[in-house]
């Protein structure tokens, strides 16, 4: 009955060394795979940092050039104005003429 329970008490050796084993063998998987995570996050990170530095730069230059573009458009505005008095001005002219309306082109 001895050599059972001295049979018993290797198996059961056994099987917590290879507990052991499989776990070393895990945990070193798996800190390999942490690792590469992390320096994946911390590329991506510096990626967003990267990006965030940009827009912010775009947006500063994105200031003048928009205030650029609405003196432009008050501009654009401000013609299309004269255009309209001027056409109006320009019919009002033209109607103690003879003949065709000036805004009309010749057929």
């Amino acid at each position: 009955m001895e050599w059972v329970i001295a049979v018993l008490s290797i198996g059961c050796l056994y099987f917590i060394f290879q507990i052991g084993f499989g776990y070393i063998r895990h945990k070193s998987i798996v800190t390999g795979r942490l690792e590469r995570l992390e320096q994946s996050r911390n590329q991506i990170d510096q990626r967003i940092k990267e990006a965030k530095d940009e827009l912010e730069k775009s947006r500063a230059d994105l200031g003048p050039a928009k205030e650029a573009l609405e003196a432009l458009e008050l501009e654009y505005q401000s013609l299309q104005d004269q255009i309209e008095l001027e056409r109006e001005n320009t019919r009002k002219d033209s109607r103690g003429i003879r003949g065709r309306n000036f805004d009309q082109k010749k057929s």
